[in-house]
């Protein structure tokens, strides 16, 4: 996946993906963001405030992860797509 935010002072905008896409399918999908973006703001980006909540988050993912490997379970298309049931 590759994002990067754009900040357009005209309606025209160019988009350069990666090499290793050439000759593939992509899917490119634009929206508006919440906030726009100021230069002066990209610095929040990198605060302690943003870290320290991105390392309870990971804390948490790890705390709670479930392995459905080890609990047996395996996936079944047949019964995942009776629908008439």
């Amino acid at each position: 996946m590759y994002r990067q935010i754009f900040v357009s002072p005209v309606g025209d905008l160019t988009l350069t993906i990666p090499k290793s896409w050439y000759g593939q399918k992509i899917e490119v999908i634009a929206f508006p963001v919440d906030e726009p973006f100021n230069a002066s703001n990209s610095s929040a980006l990198t605060s302690g405030k943003v870290i320290e909540n991105r390392k309870k988050r990971e804390e948490n993912s790890k705390k709670y992860a479930v392995s459905f490997r080890s609990l047996g379970y395996k996936f079944n298309r047949e019964e995942a797509n009776n629908y008439d049931e």
